[in-house]
């Protein structure tokens, strides 16, 4: 399952290979890196409503996060589900109102003693959101 973030589009800087664009989703800006010839194709522009899709393998979760990290988008959130299998883990943050499906390793999980109700960061690099614009 992909998670689903429904933003705005707030800036888009167009190089000659690939274009960077800004969204806000809710109170939290994204970073999405796509080619340039997709964001031409899907003639984006600043004010466009535009969802993120990010497969829930993409999402690394953090415990007490601080410190530099090269990865552009982070969104606080509480842990509201653990759903645990024989090698992997569903864990399901609830951020801004919207529910993220993060898939870690058991070890991970147990590593980072995530339970129910903990505060944790979920991280994502800019490179691994997908954008979906309605025509």
């Amino acid at each position: 399952m992909a998670n689903r973030l429904c933003g705005t589009i707030v800036n888009i800087t167009q190089g000659q290979i690939h274009a960077h664009v800004q969204i806000l989703w809710k109170e939290i800006p994204l970073s999405v890196i796509i080619t340039r010839a997709s964001s031409e194709d899907m003639h984006l522009s600043v004010g466009d409503t535009i969802s993120a899709l990010i497969k829930g393998t993409d999402i690394m979760l953090a415990k007490s996060f601080s410190g530099m990290l090269s990865a552009r988008n982070r969104a606080k959130g509480v842990v509201r589900q653990i759903i645990q299998g024989d090698i992997l883990s569903k864990i399901l943050v609830e951020s801004q109102g919207d529910m993220l499906h993060a898939i870690i390793t058991n070890t991970s999980l147990k590593d980072l003693d995530i339970r129910c109700g903990d505060e944790v960061t979920a991280i994502v690099k800019s490179t691994e959101l997908i954008l979906s614009k309605e025509i």
